[in-house]
């Protein structure tokens, strides 16, 4: 790959303009309602995920466990996949396709079958005529040892697709939450983003913002250059971008994501940033940190990322060719 090709594909790949946050850390912590991890063998003594183990990657005390304090991808971390599953989910927005498959998944809450139900009747240790142990032969759709068993909590993550449709639909459900956290930061771009231009024709999913859906946006001194994505150039002094993200889960359930936000300084406000001044907004509304401010720390991976593009595309990664709306 020549060097002159690689910031367009590598924009390309990133699929977004705002702090991008490389995940390195694809396993993650949690019971079966988590269903991250990596594959293990059925319970016993040398299962690395034995409550017991010190070598569990879900154990509280482990160093090195995917949602340490340590890990770039830990809890702390509001781009990480760990972080991301810590956030409530909305009490009035789903998506009712997911939400009705959960309700028939043989490994839902309310079945007897289901090896983290709180009134288990059947002893996950019983021999393999038991129906319900959870590390019965293959035939038990609830066996959370079967590789194929989607409800299997030490499995792989499965991808989450929302369709246009229900992407759109969940994201007009949940902006009103949105804006309402993240106007908590007292920030004025996490206020007022909601009235500015939008460049994408529906949300879509940012691998290096947590796998979460997102939207971008760009206030009324840097719209018409943004519009013009990779021919934009250097954007105005004054502009002012953003990003909201939301999640969903495997049951259809939807919760609020940070907000990331990206304002052009004067020239000598910050030369590694590229005079980019970086905001991020947590899911509480809290401000987790802002360039050559408060927190400056916990947005330097932002600048660091986005120096990649600098000399050529003013340190903006721009949205997949997919979801771009005209450019203007």
């Amino acid at each position: 790959m020549s060097k002159s090709s690689r910031p367009t594909q590598q924009n390309r790949r990133l699929s977004a303009t705002i702090v991008p946050i490389l995940v390195t850390v694809a396993i993650a912590t949690g019971g079966a309602s988590a269903g991250l991890g990596e594959s293990v063998a059925p319970a016993h003594a040398a299962n690395p995920c034995a409550a017991k183990n010190p070598c569990n990657p879900c154990a509280v005390k482990n160093p090195c466990g995917p949602c340490g304090a340590a890990n770039p991808c830990g809890a702390g971390n509001p781009c990480g996949p760990c972080g991301a599953r810590g956030q409530a989910h909305s009490e009035t927005c789903k998506v009712p396709r997911l939400a009705a498959a959960a309700k028939a998944n043989p490994c839902a809450a309310k079945s007897p079958c289901n090896p983290c139900a709180p009134k288990q009747p059947c002893n996950p240790c019983a021999a393999k005529a038991n129906p319900c142990n959870p590390c019965a032969a293959k035939a038990n759709p609830c066996n959370p040892c079967g590789a194929a068993n989607p409800c299997n909590p030490c499995a792989a993550a499965a991808k989450i697709d929302l369709t246009a449709e229900e992407a759109i639909a969940a994201y007009k459900c949940m902006l009103p939450e949105l804006q309402a956290v993240y106007a908590k930061s007292g920030l004025a771009a996490a206020k007022s983003y909601g009235g500015w231009a939008s460049f994408n024709v529906r949300p879509y999913v940012s691998d290096t913002h947590g796998g979460r859906y997102v939207n971008n946006y760009a206030d009324k001194v840097g719209d018409k250059a943004y519009g013009k994505f990779e021919k934009a150039g250097a954007l105005p002094v004054a502009s002012v971008l953003a990003k909201d993200s939301f999640q969903v889960d495997a049951k259809g359930r939807l919760s609020v994501g940070p907000l990331f936000l990206m304002e052009k300084m004067k020239a000598g406000f910050n030369a590694s940033s590229g005079d980019w001044r970086y905001a991020l907004v947590g899911p509480n509304g809290a401000v987790i940190g802002v360039t050559n401010g408060q927190g400056s720390k916990n947005v330097e991976f932002c600048a660091e990322c986005h120096a990649g593009v600098g000399e050529t595309q003013d340190h903006l990664f721009f949205l997949p060719d997919a979801v771009r709306k005209a450019a203007k």
